[in-house]
């Protein structure tokens, strides 16, 4: 068959989310169980609000901590007991956090669903917090931090958001060694108590498992968990405006660029539409930003873009590990494309291909119960309802090209973005200079403004 004659891909089906089950349980924590499949294996999330965003200044990372401190037993278990019991239900215990949230998720065979919400009450209700443990997780998160200040990408990111956020948790990616230093039991034990409980928690289930006994078993288990919801953290206030941040790293062969700025959250109408342009702009192998700087020149290998959604708001930025010599150059390609698609709507056959990907990663999202509870947590955390879901793929195929050059105009203004660089101060600073006086500097590199 030649290819002129293939048939044209159609449209994927509206999506939808699946019928569900929701719960409060009499001390305010809310139940979600969505039957999913038939392979007899059951996810279970407990997404709470104890995420990065309530961490003190000075207390950078602890939220991590919390998270580890959490798989270190319980008071009927130890961390060998505890483990030992996941892996007798057939699933394994995983323990992470954010900048929203802190989660406990375990996949299990679907008989013991019930035994699995069990045990995630006992971990979240009851931690151990072995005081023994504490030189051991201060010490991994100490390695974790020594490789990320070594790792330009972590370093950009951490001058990116502190540029846009300041002293507010989003602004503080990296801890500092003496904020690690400082963490201590009390402060894991004070965190847990004013950020987690009942009422700003919600346990997930979804896959094949029996709906009754695991109702019985969150209200046996996790019924009278009577907390209240934890303070709401302070509000972000990011900064737009543009701004140049340059981190020295002497003889590095490539510099990493971040450029971006705040643009308006899930709960806006712009949202998807700013999603549909991203994906055009530089959030897919096939955007306009990826064949310019990768595909035709060669500057990258991997560049790429994403709109990133925090409670209250959100940001888009571009991102990219370029060879020195073309550092000026790739920023110069990558705002040149923004002001091409500001300035010229896309052709209708481009956005049809940029559609037809957003709208299927979110239908693949959804197919899977880790991925279908990934997407209730998203609703949950940026009150949306389930409208938004539904309704996804329809307003993705909605977006027009003369919309989609709106929002780049509205939203995505370069005149107004951050910029943070880390490379080699020496070789990239005049190269930089087109772009606006440096605001901030490490390592302040001749000539460079303080």
């Amino acid at each position: 068959m030649s290819r002129s004659s293939r048939p044209a891909a159609g449209r994927p089906p509206a999506w939808r989310l699946p019928p569900r089950e929701e719960i409060r349980l009499a001390g305010g924590l809310l139940v979600t169980l969505v039957p999913l499949g038939a392979v007899p294996k059951a996810t279970l999330r407990l997404v709470t609000g104890a995420g990065a965003a309530h961490e003190a200044e000075g207390e950078t990372w602890l939220s991590r901590l919390v998270a580890r401190y959490l798989k270190e037993g319980t008071a009927a278990r130890d961390a060998a007991a505890l483990a030992e019991h996941v892996a007798g239900l057939g699933g394994e215990l995983d323990v992470d956090s954010d900048d929203d949230s802190l989660w406990l998720e375990v996949r299990v065979l679907a008989e013991f669903a019930p035994a699995a919400v069990e045990l995630l009450a006992e971990v979240v209700r009851e931690p151990a917090l072995p005081e023994g443990a504490l030189p051991r997780l201060r010490a991994d998160l100490d390695r974790q931090l020594a490789l990320a200040r070594s790792e330009p990408g972590w370093l950009t990111l951490e001058r990116f958001r502190g540029a846009l956020y300041g002293a507010h948790p989003y602004g503080r990616v990296l801890a500092d060694p003496s904020e690690l230093d400082a963490l201590s039991l009390a402060s894991a034990r004070a965190f847990l108590g004013r950020a987690l409980g009942a009422g700003g928690s919600r346990l997930y289930v979804a896959g094949s498992f029996d709906a009754g006994a695991v109702s019985r078993a969150a209200s046996r288990a996790l019924g009278d968990w009577e907390s209240p919801p934890p303070a709401e953290p302070p509000a972000p206030q990011p900064a737009a405006g543009r701004a140049l941040h340059l981190g020295d790293r002497p003889g590095a062969p490539q510099s990493t660029i971040h450029l971006g700025l705040p643009v308006p959250g899930p709960s806006h109408p712009d949202f998807v539409p700013l999603m549909v342009a991203d994906a055009l702009l530089g959030g897919s192998f096939m955007s306009r930003i990826t064949t310019n700087i990768r595909e035709r020149k060669g500057y990258t290998y991997s560049p790429r873009s994403s709109v990133a959604a925090l409670r209250g708001g959100a940001y888009w930025v571009e991102t990219a590990d370029v060879t020195t010599s073309v550092t000026g150059a790739s920023l110069r390609e990558i705002v040149g494309e923004i002001g091409r698609l500001a300035s010229e709507p896309p052709p209708a056959d481009e956005l049809e291909g940029i559609q037809n990907y957003v709208a299927g990663v979110q239908l693949m999202r959804g197919a899977t119960a880790p991925g279908l509870l990934g997407v209730l947590a998203f609703l949950d955390l940026h009150d949306l309802g389930e409208e938004w879901a539904a309704s996804f793929v329809e307003r993705v195929y909605a977006v027009t090209p003369g919309e989609v050059q709106r929002v780049v105009s509205e939203r995505l203004r370069p005149e107004e973005m951050t910029i943070a660089v880390t490379g080699d101060a020496q070789e990239i600073s005049e190269q930089l200079a087109p772009f606006g006086p440096v605001s901030s500097t490490e390592g302040e590199p001749p000539g460079s403004a303080g």
